[in-house]
């Protein structure tokens, strides 16, 4: 075929076999071809691959023999007749750049080859080429392939300096790519929970460092799209009435070892957070279980979360999907457990949260029923330099609406100022988180009891929970209405009698008794020159 070129049997004319190769082409070209025939007929020359690549338009070129190569693993799956290990035939490789496009064809007349021994490369692949002609790659070296040395390689440019350049550059988008796909990775694991803020920190410092902003905000989406937990309950961490409270008792330190006791297996940055700036208190909550709103009082709280709403919606015990509005943007709470610390004792504090107020902006606002806050603690602390007492919320463990009655749980004998000092003085930060815990363990465990008798038991299937709650359920309309109202107000009448006929009654019991004791006292004075009113100088 090769001797055909230029004839009138040329393999490259219109319809020609080789045609195909005048309507493809490019910038880059990579020929390979055999040194000789089996036969020992020569099919290229070095002589001719001179004269190729010095025709017009080459801008680099390089070229090398390869005389040392051996049949290796992939080259028998190609061709199983083969034989593994056997010397491959002589040949050379040409990797050629070009100023302006050419043909295949153009390519393979040129250094005298078919077509088909010539491949068109991609642009700017040049120095991958000429990497191949030493078998330097790893890839090439990891097959077994001999490396050729570069005094063996023939080019129009130093080739050296600019491969190593090149491998650098390669290996540096290489690593980029790589980090490109560890992000998105870790980016997705964020967002769907597998992995906190502070894993992706410790497990890839660098790639948290350059995309923090976005961690956030990926962390942010997760929480939003979190379901609220089935009951969030507040303690509120407090001072004791009647006692002077110079502060320094340790009630922030008690905050802490409750969290900690609370859930021992997650440490203390992924357990609480504390509310530190009271403008905006949740702006790096990251889905800690626990929130400690330290030293807030009750308008600090409802300037915090955008009125007294925002902290009823924030303390609810049976929480809805809420969002809290934070420094660009909003935060989704999911936390289970509100940890409240003031010096304030508990009912002034309470009584506080549900009393008139006047907001940082000088808007007055009036009291509401204080049972919205006696209703949402059902634990409160007292808290001296010696000495916790713990109440519980009696509408919590009897099921009434008792809300403003606490019974005491416990009484804890312990120095928190001396405790937070000692943790203190724990070189280990680890030792330390541990320690907190096993003092939270002890000091807590009655609260600990009674925190977890609280939480729901997601015990009922729906087939269950209906059959308890159907029954039970009226609904009144039309002439049942009106009867029902009626019934409803004849019983309220009576009530309100019967409980007014009782406390007549009561009230003239009290009265005969007094009449009873005036007659026994002036039987005894005997007629005596005083007010029967007063003592009688003659009794007993």
């Amino acid at each position: 075929m090769l001797a055909l070129v230029g004839t009138d049997d040329d393999p490259y004319r219109d319809g020609g076999e080789w045609f195909y190769a005048e309507d493809m082409g490019g910038r880059v070209f990579f020929v390979t071809q055999n040194e000789s025939y089996s036969d020992g007929r020569l099919l290229i020359s070095e002589k001719q691959i001179e004269q190729g690549v010095a025709k017009k338009g080459m801008t680099r070129w390089a070229w090398i023999k390869h005389d040392k190569d051996v049949i290796g693993p992939d080259d028998v799956k190609k061709n199983p007749s083969l034989v593994l290990d056997e010397p491959k035939a002589d040949h050379f490789h040409i990797a050629a750049e070009r100023k302006s496009f050419a043909t295949l064809g153009q390519i393979a007349r040129a250094f005298g080859v078919p077509p088909s021994q010539v491949e068109v490369k991609p642009q700017g692949s040049f120095l991958d080429l000429v990497e191949y002609l030493t078998h330097e790659h790893p890839n090439q070296i990891a097959k077994g392939k001999h490396v050729y040395g570069d005094d063996e390689v023939h080019s129009s440019f130093e080739w050296r300096p600019e491969l190593d350049d090149h491998k650098l550059a390669r290996s540096f988008k290489a690593g980029q790519r790589k980090n490109t796909k560890k992000l998105e990775e870790l980016m997705l694991a964020v967002m769907y929970g597998k992995k906190t803020l502070r894993q992706v920190r410790e497990e890839e410092p660098v790639i948290y460092g350059r995309n923090l902003d976005a961690f956030k905000r990926w962390r942010a989406d997760f929480l939003m799209s979190q379901e609220p937990p089935r009951m969030r309950t507040n303690h509120y961490i407090g001072g004791k009435l009647g006692e002077v409270d110079l502060g320094r008792t340790g009630k922030s330190q008690l905050a802490r070892l409750l969290a900690r006791a609370l859930y021992p297996n997650l440490d203390a940055a992924e357990c609480y957070h504390e509310a530190k700036d009271k403008r905006v208190p949740l702006q790096n909550y990251r889905g800690q279980p626990v929130i400690i709103w330290d030293d807030y009082g009750p308008v600090d709280l409802m300037d915090a979360l955008g009125g007294r709403t925002g902290v009823w919606q924030i303390f609810d015990d049976h929480p809805g999907k809420d969002e809290v509005n934070i420094k660009y943007g909003s935060a989704a709470p999911v936390h289970e457990v509100n940890i409240i610390t003031r010096v304030t004792p508990y009912r002034e504090y309470l009584d506080g949260l549900a009393g008139d107020y006047t907001d940082r902006n000088g808007e007055q606002h009036y009291a509401e029923d204080k049972r919205q806050a006696y209703g949402r603690f059902p634990f409160v602390h007292e808290v001296t330099a010696d000495e916790i007492g713990v109440y519980v919320n009696r509408a919590f463990i009897t099921d009434t609406r008792e809300f403003y009655e606490f019974q005491k749980l416990a009484t804890m004998r312990a120095s928190m100022q001396q405790i937070g000092a000692a943790l203190d003085r724990i070189e280990s930060d680890e030792e330390r988180e541990s320690a907190r815990v096993e003092i939270g363990n002890r000091l807590l465990e009655p609260v600990l009891q009674q925190h977890r008798a609280l939480q729901p038991v997601a015990d009922l299937s729906k087939a269950d929970a209906l059959a308890l709650v159907l029954p039970v359920l009226d609904v009144y309309t039309g002439d049942d209405l009106v009867q029902h109202d009626t019934d409803r107000a004849i019983e309220a009448f009576v009530t309100a009698e019967i409980d007014a006929h009782l406390e007549s009654l009561e009230a003239e019991e009290l009265r005969v008794d007094s009449m009873r004791q005036f007659a026994a006292h002036a039987a005894n004075c005997k007629g005596a020159d005083h007010s029967p009113w007063e003592p009688c100088p003659y009794a007993d």
